[in-house]
């Protein structure tokens, strides 16, 4: 990660036990080098306000119970990486709780070859009724749009104004299993690991000739969403409450997939949109926000929050994503051809 020190993102996340997010208008920071966030920068925080990144230390100023200090020392959970696509690299997990009895974390930090971009998300599994979770994304270098002729385009042709982007994507899935570290109180004392979802996303944008005036949009969908726990096991199904005071078995064997509805890219290159489950326009899972960065649009990073199974209010997912554009070098085999 080179020179980058700390940084906190513009970080858009989601209240504890759910309800809205506050969600103000996405911004850059001043400086990526300077751990001291811009006033915009803290309007833009709320469980998850901060977070800072040496390429080998993660630490998270998470909201509510969660640390002696204000930034929390997560430590590295290989068996929870989310592998690499081509020569994209592998989303790193973490992880810190800092004693068996508090809330046990669970994060993913997305980086990429260029360096360009870094988006972290992060929840604890639950506990006493409620969990703690968001996610953020920082510019770690200067962006600029891509410069777009006015001519038609030809058919098939290069990537010259619509763009694609994709790669892996990981999540945090809330509430997880039931911490068994053995000690003896009662179960319902334990804290809840939260679980880690590996999936793949493909971001598609769309950027115009500035003459034409013509709307500059970004979409997407993440899919094959699978869950697995802190061995890296695949999790196949899940027990909710029925409301009745029962259970119910859902098949996670494998995830629904999540749609990143076409939303609007700002000025600056930031984005804020909602997330559908697939197949179900309208139907609000959640939200998604993020930035493009390097030069023309080289990579796009975000993060998202969501309810990730219909009907499922109480379960949460806090994700992140950070792409390399289809044509140029770190893009993933699937890519070529497109």
């Amino acid at each position: 990660m080179g020179g980058y020190r700390a940084a906190l993102a513009a970080l858009l996340v989601v209240a504890a036990c759910g309800g809205n997010p506050f969600v103000p208008d996405p911004v850059d920071p001043t400086d990526p080098t300077d751990p001291t966030p811009s006033e915009d920068n803290e309007n833009a925080v709320q469980d998850l306000r901060g977070f800072a990144y040496d390429g080998t230390t993660l630490s998270i100023d998470m909201a509510g119970v969660s640390s002696s200090g204000q930034f929390g020392t997560f430590v590295r959970r290989p068996s929870m990486d989310i592998p690499r696509h081509g020569t994209h690299p592998r989303y790193l997990a973490y992880e810190f709780q800092e004693t068996n009895m508090t809330r046990s974390y669970l994060a993913y930090v997305a980086e990429n070859q260029r360096e360009t971009l870094l988006a972290v998300a992060a929840a604890d599994g639950g506990q006493f009724n409620e969990h703690n979770g968001g996610g953020g994304w920082v510019r770690l270098t200067g962006y600029t749009r891509p410069t777009i002729a006015s001519s038609p385009s030809p058919t098939p042709g290069p990537e010259a104004g619509t763009f694609s982007y994709y790669g892996a994507y990981a999540g945090v899935f809330v509430p997880g299993l039931a911490d068994a570290d053995g000690a003896p109180r009662p179960d319902p004392l334990h804290p809840q690991e939260p679980l880690g979802v590996r999936g793949q996303i493909q971001v598609n944008a769309q950027f115009t000739n500035t003459s034409s005036g013509d709307p500059e949009v970004v979409e997407g969908q993440i899919v094959n969403r699978q869950l697995f726990d802190r061995d890296g096991n695949q999790i196949i199904s899940i027990d909710v409450s029925d409301g009745s005071g029962g259970f119910t078995t859902i098949d996670t064997t494998e995830l629904q997939s999540l749609v990143l509805r076409e939303t609007a890219i700002s000025d600056n290159g930031t984005f804020l949109g909602t997330v559908e489950y697939a197949g179900t326009p309208d139907s609000e899972a959640g939200e998604y926000d993020g930035a493009f960065g390097g030069t023309g649009a080289s990579d796009v990073a975000g993060v998202i929050w969501v309810n990730p199974i219909d009907g499922q209010d109480g379960i949460w997912e806090y994700g992140a994503f950070n792409l390399p554009r289809c044509d140029l070098a770190g893009a993933s085999p699937i890519c070529d051809p497109r």
